[in-house]
């Protein structure tokens, strides 16, 4: 649609001056933005509130796109500020009305209102509207008047509890904010009595496809919905038209379309382009434009423009996704649509600030999760070429809980927003697969509970495909068996679309062991080898990382993947083990990140945030790009990139550390304080210095590589002859006497432990209190030390200290047994030193702290202790290391 928005004739209401909007007769449409001189009132309005006389006056003043909630900040409490009502929300504006409406039809616009709005129009129900994320619009023609003209909206965004508005509104469950409010532009839209057929479920009215498209000439059928709003019969021309980039008419067609006064009709014309240029992605994203006018008498009484890309569109099982009859392997991100303190309000710049991250990253798609996106974001991926996944907001539940079956109520709701989904984007060249469901599983924390959602998934793909017969149609499962599983009678909802792509987070959920994550690749294998006739993705990916939170080794400890802490590096090496897997994989159709941005969420209080999912890329507020953000810059960028990681993670735990890059050259080389360190090969885009000894104070690094040069600073305050390690844990911590303990590193084999994990299922319902107490170590005055440990049958460390000779001190106790003589094992310290340890012996008590001393000597640089089993598991939950 062509949208004339007159920003500076925005309605702004000071005292009763009010503008005049331009005369309707100036061109076939006008639009007019309805952005400013709003009045907002939270919760139930008095009586009397849709009347135009009404005083509103003690109503808080607000421009449009507006919400009243807020929500998530970097925090570990909730911010002050936080609104996160759930309810009803009134909005009036008044306004002067075009003049000279003789022989016009008057609509007004909601490019969305959440979840649920009811409109009138100078005391007049225009009508209501259930959804949070499709435009909708309303005949106002009868309701309009000249000159001073009262506009009145109430939304609701209430949960969708039993009785409520929103009980059967899709989607009933998610891991996002349903803000309220009127969060996308109103405008006032005027045409002739004769136009395309705004009422078409709030899509432009005319949708066009390529029928034929070869180098020699392209065929493309248009359709036309249209309305005679007049009181005669008439014979309309239906004038329809091609443009290419410069504007210059490539194509027309010409047809005569007779409609009853009152009746609704359909026109397509067939149009021919000779040497087509083809919409080519990010190589080459060409945009034709459609123009359909509707001609009454000689007179234009409408017109309508849209995109038109020409390309073709397929997905196969073995060779992934195919443009244009070329495979084309998508590497894509997932995107919500909020950001901080603006939540979803968007503005036009605001987009563009998203689609430029996205870019600058190289990702050639994006997943519009979970919902339709606004029209402007569409826009910008046609115009820049970026593959677009548009997706129906029916998540995680088919069914209300507790019932089975879908209820009619939510079907049609789900029918009639995946009608609105597709008619509404059908024109965007960009947008390449309607997805009919996410992780829609029957599958909790609880068990299992009622679901049968193939019905309504079979129904809703074949809507799909009556609506657009030319997209695939996919679905993101989340929690089916995987290959090796037992089916344990799990909903499964795979298969009921063209293609699936799973969401899959190992190495984040699950195990709780980053390391996890090298094994996606034969996971995906796996699921191909079941199902080669499937076309198979993968939906989301990722991990949670806070900037504020480090670590000395990713691999050290137990993720806390619904709780604290989140260091940025257990993100970054997460991604780097997970796309290793997915790189190589033709198969696949694509894969997506979760998620391009850090997003709201009133489920979470984990890494460094409150009320924020934090497995964005890029921060709430855009203005940090986490470390994993460049590994994917280097991965899948074509411009020259090298990012030396962990800058943020300035004041250093350890003095000999490995240093890291992500780079898509060959090789880069490192210096420390302007000594050459040495030259590292970049495998899988990532360089790797390791054992790199810091002096004591500032330390400048600075890596080249293909002709770019990055440069950070790290301190280290501590001594060179001392380490203390916190074992079995991601974090260190720093002791009231000043001792600071890195988190778990220079080990190899065993497995880090936590004493009190975060389980939410464990957790009061609404207390925020554990359900049963934790456990707590007795006999010390440093319970931080106690908290974790590593354990196995054999481990050992490798601390880098200079030659000489030390004094080790072991943090002990048993966190399960409570008997001497059940857990026995043998340490070795460099040196010859032995020490058969039983923890409970030594204590007294199981869950009691004990330290034991022994001596070691550090040769070649390495002081080693080697941990083994002879009765149980070895374990050990701190070292000190001290030069004697």
């Amino acid at each position: 649609m062509q949208r004339h928005v007159m920003g500076m004739l925005g309605l702004l209401v000071v005292a009763f001056l009010l503008p005049t909007m331009p005369a309707a007769r100036a061109q076939p449409r006008t639009e007019v933005a309805l952005a400013e001189g709003w009045r907002f009132h939270l919760g139930d309005a008095p009586a009397g509130a849709i009347a135009p006389g009404f005083d509103d006056g003690s109503w808080e003043r607000v421009s449009v796109p507006h919400t009243w909630n807020r929500l998530g900040s970097y925090e570990l409490k909730r911010r002050a500020d936080a609104n996160v009502v759930r309810g009803v929300g009134w909005y009036r504006l008044r306004f002067l009305a075009p003049a000279d409406l003789r022989q016009k039809r008057v609509f007004l616009q909601f490019d969305a209102a959440s979840i649920v709005a009811e409109v009138w129009l100078n005391g007049r129900r225009l009508g209501a509207h259930a959804g949070a994320f499709s435009r909708f619009r309303f005949d106002a023609t009868n309701a309009v008047r000249e000159g001073d003209n009262m506009l009145v909206v109430k939304v609701d965004n209430s949960k969708p509890d039993p009785g409520s508005p929103t009980q059967y509104v899709v989607p009933i469950s998610g891991d996002f904010f349903m803000y309220g409010g009127l969060y996308r532009p109103v405008s006032l839209l005027v045409t002739g009595e004769r136009h395309v057929d705004l009422l078409d479920h709030g899509g432009p009215g005319t949708y066009a496809n390529a029928t034929s498209l070869t180098d020699q000439a392209a065929e493309v059928s248009v359709l036309a919905r249209l309305r005679n709003d007049g009181s005669d019969a008439t014979d309309l021309t239906v004038r329809t038209r091609i443009a290419d980039a410069t504007g210059r008419e490539v194509a027309r067609d010409e047809r005569t379309l007779r409609l009853a006064p009152g009746a609704a009709g359909e026109s397509r014309a067939a149009l021919r382009l000779t040497s087509p240029r083809r919409w080519n992605g990010p190589a080459d994203p060409y945009l034709y434009r459609t123009i359909v006018e509707v001609v009454d008498k000689g007179r234009v009484t409408d017109r309508v423009t849209q995109p038109l890309g020409l390309r073709t569109v397929a997905i196969d099982p073995a060779h992934g996704f195919i443009l244009n009859g070329r495979p084309m392997q998508l590497h894509g991100v997932t995107r919500h649509q909020d950001r901080q303190d603006k939540g979803w309000a968007l503005s036009l710049a605001d987009h563009e600030e998203d689609m430029a991250l996205i870019r600058e990253i190289g990702a050639n798609s994006v997943r519009l999760s979970h919902y339709n996106h606004a029209e402007p974001f569409d826009d910008l991926a046609d115009r820049y070429g970026v593959i677009l996944w548009a997706e129906l907001g029916l998540v995680n539940l088919a069914s209300i809980p507790g019932q089975a079956d879908t209820p009619p109520e939510m079907r049609a709701s789900a029918e009639q927003q995946l009608i609105e989904l597709i008619r509404q984007n059908y024109n965007h060249p960009s947008v390449a697969v309607w997805s009919i469901g996410n992780e829609i599983t029957n599958w909790s924390s609880k068990g299992l509970t009622p679901s049968n959602a193939r019905p309504l998934m079979t129904a809703l793909d074949a809507l799909a495909h009556r609506e657009d017969p030319t997209r695939p149609t996919t679905i993101a499962v989340c929690c089916e068996p995987l290959p090796g599983d037992k089916d344990d009678g799990r909903d499964r909802t795979s298969g009921t679309a063209d293609t699936v792509a799973y969401n899959l987070y190992l190495g984040w959920y699950g195990s709780g062991h980053a390391e996890e994550a090298a094994k996606l690749g034969g996971v995906l294998t796996g699921l191909h080898r079941e199902r080669p006739g499937l076309p198979i993705g993968v939906g989301e990916y990722g991990a949670g990382g806070a900037v504020t939170q480090h670590t000395d080794n990713p691999f050290g400890g137990r993720i806390e993947s619904i709780s604290r802490p989140q260091p940025e590096e257990v993100q970054a090496a997460v991604h780097e083990l997970s796309w290793k897997g997915i790189a190589p994989l033709d198969f696949l159709w694509g894969s997506w990140v979760w998620q391009m941005f850090d997003a709201t969420s009133d489920l979470r209080e984990e890494g460094d945030s409150f009320d924020i999912n934090t497995k964005g890329l890029v921060t709430f507020d855009r203005k940090t790009r986490k470390d994993a953000f460049y590994f994917y810059k280097a991965a899948w960028s074509d411009r020259p990139v090298l990012y030396l990681t962990g800058r943020r993670y300035v004041d250093r735990a350890y003095p000999m550390v490995d240093v890291r890059a992500y780079s898509n050259a060959a090789s880069a080389t490192l210096s420390l304080n302007g000594q050459p360190v040495g030259t590292a090969r970049c495998a899988d885009h990532v360089c790797v210095w390791p054992g790199v000894r810091l002096r004591r104070g500032e330390n400048r690094l600075e890596a080249v590589a293909g002709g770019v040069t990055d440069r950070i600073t790290w301190r280290y305050d501590g001594r060179e002859d001392a380490l203390h390690v916190r074992t079995g844990t991601l974090t260190g911590v720093t002791l009231g006497d000043g001792t600071r303990y890195g988190s778990d590193d220079f080990f190899s084999g065993g497995t880090g432990f936590t004493l009190n994990p975060f389980r939410r299922e464990l957790y009061a319902s609404g207390t925020g209190k554990p359900a049963n107490p934790p456990k707590i170590v007795t006999g010390t005055a440093t319970p931080e030390l106690y908290a974790s440990w590593r354990g196995g049958q054999r481990f050992g460390y490798a601390l880098p200290l200079p030659d000489g000779d030390y004094r080790v001190t072991l943090h002990l106790f048993d966190p399960v047994e409570t008997a001497a003589g059940k857990r026995v094992f043998t340490v070795t310290a460099s040196g010859g030193e032995r020490r058969r340890i039983d923890p409970v012996a030594l204590a007294g008590a199981g869950l009691k702290a004990v330290t034991v001393e022994l001596p070691a000597t550090a040769k070649d640089g390495r002081l080693t202790l080697d941990f083994a089993a002879d009765r149980g598991e070895a374990l050990v939950s701190a070292i000190d290391v001290v030069r004697r």
